[in-house]
């Protein structure tokens, strides 16, 4: 009986094999059908956790607050926090190094600005990131111009006799900065050049004691953001501001451009990047949560005081910017031989 029980099941038993096949493939096709909706609901479901943004700045400067009133409102646009993490150090080149070797996944992003997407790149060998192949813009946040202040016993009161003086005593007037390859350098090496003068740089470590030598007489000018504490009192004097546009904080300052030096920009803007690669739903999700952030009526007056004008940029036009900036800077940087190791 139980040999021809298993004579009579031989072909039963290859039927079986067929179905357990058949069922087999059957369940993968259904698996793999079920996990397509699954896989699109979990990268629907960005942000799942909090959001690292990595500013390469120390804590409690100007782009550190920036930072956090942008980080605050996204995360609220968002459902989760965005956490400000500072990296400063390396002369701003340590944040977009770890940023740049982050997985692209949306939760490792950059406070980034033209200083280190376009005027790093220009000075320095080895930075250790590229700004356009390892980065995606996610969009600008604000843009601010410095004011071109001068010690009130300058013998001058405006921009066309800082010119003149300037042509009368070549290499003799003294322009203070925060350091070589810093935005006030480039800045006046600009304006120099621009007017057909020759400054004498002297570089400090830092806005700080370079504006209080100016202040003090040891310097002459100085390209600086946060003058208005210095004009209040009367301790500087004002020249005139660096953009395209007139800084909103001295509205009856006039302009480098306006006063003759037709395209003179010295503009410096502040953004948010991912890592290259991050997909395009994530993307989308990040930049709308942005402009959201950006076009709050409360940050206007949150960062006037610091110069800061809200403007939303879309990721194409911070991209086409990065370019126009690195074009200007590398320029600026071989014909003044600005190099930093």
């Amino acid at each position: 009986m139980r040999k021809n029980a298993s004579a009579s099941d031989a072909p039963l038993q290859g039927d079986n094999t067929m179905n357990r096949r058949h069922l087999l493939a059957t369940a993968l096709l259904c698996g793999g059908a079920a996990a397509l909706p699954h896989a699109a609901f979990a990268q629907d479901k960005y942000p799942s956790r909090p959001i690292r943004l990595i500013v390469p700045a120390a804590a409690g400067g100007s782009t550190d607050m920036g930072a956090r009133i942008v980080a605050k409102l996204m995360g609220e646009a968002l459902a989760q926090p965005v956490v400000v993490e500072n990296k400063g150090g390396g002369g701003g080149r340590i944040g977009p190094a770890e940023v740049a070797r982050a997985p692209a996944d949306g939760y490792t992003l950059l406070y980034g600005n033209n200083i280190g997407q376009a005027l790093l790149p220009a000075v320095v060998q080895g930075l250790g990131y590229d700004p356009l192949k390892n980065f995606a813009p996610v969009g600008g946040a604000f843009w601010y111009s410095t004011v071109i202040v001068c010690n009130p016993k300058a013998p001058f009161d405006d921009l066309k006799g800082l010119i003149e003086h300037a042509k009368k005593n070549p290499g003799k007037l003294n322009v203070a900065t925060a350091g070589p390859g810093s935005g006030n350098h480039f800045s006046s090496e600009l304006l120099g050049s621009m007017a057909g003068v020759k400054f004498s740089h002297v570089p400090y470590k830092g806005n700080a004691p370079a504006t209080q030598d100016v202040v003090a007489g040891f310097a002459d000018c100085i390209h600086i953001g946060e003058a208005k504490p210095y004009l209040d009192t009367h301790r500087l004097k004002a020249i005139a501001t660096t953009g395209l546009k007139r800084d909103p904080r001295f509205p009856q300052l006039q302009t480098v451009d306006e006063l003759g030096l037709k395209g003179f920009d010295a503009t410096w803007w502040q953004g948010v990047f991912a890592p290259a690669g991050t997909p395009r739903n994530v993307m989308d999700a990040l930049s709308a949560a942005m402009r959201k952030a950006i076009e709050n009526p409360s940050v206007k007056a949150s960062m006037f005081d610091a110069g800061f004008v809200p403007e939303f940029m879309t990721p194409t036009e911070v991209n086409a910017r990065i370019k126009s900036d690195m074009s200007k800077f590398q320029k600026i940087a071989a014909d003044a031989k600005i190099h930093i190791d």
